[in-house]
């Protein structure tokens, strides 16, 4: 876990690589709360709409492979109870891929509950195509 006096600005949390199958994207697909067809779990229907032969993963994939980031770093403690993800989706994630979540302190700020860290965070494919963007941030103590 990540304290005040460990974290700097530039500095890198772990990373997370995670490969992209049909499999993962039907069963993450398969765990919301509406039972609909979709882009996601329906590859006629992504034809339809997107002209692709394949379906696409959520972007919620994306957002808990960069939670698992921040978790590793800030603690799951710190993380679950004070941190924030917001992801810019670039460009899509299908199967096949192999999505590796990266990030570095950007900057802290003093708050009634402790210190705000942000994180810039970045998803990029096998082929170094950046897929997202954003920031995270925990409150630390």
């Amino acid at each position: 876990m990540a304290s005040r006096t460990e974290i700097e600005p530039g500095q890198t949390i772990p990373s997370v690589a995670k490969e992209i199958t049909e499999k993962s994207i039907l069963g993450f697909e398969s765990t919301g709360i509406l039972n609909l067809e979709n882009i996601h779990n329906n590859p006629e229907l992504a034809a339809k709409r997107l002209g692709t032969t394949y379906t696409l993963a959520s972007g919620r994939m994306s957002i808990t492979f960069a939670t698992e980031c921040l978790r590793k770093f800030f603690g799951p403690d710190v993380f679950n109870h004070t941190g924030t993800v917001n992801l810019k989706f670039l460009r899509p994630v299908k199967a096949g891929d192999t999505i590796t979540v990266t990030g570095a302190v950007s900057g802290s700020e003093d708050t009634a509950n402790g210190t705000r860290v942000s994180v810039d965070l970045f998803c990029d494919n096998q082929d170094g195509n950046r897929t997202a963007v954003g920031i995270g941030t925990a409150v630390i103590n």
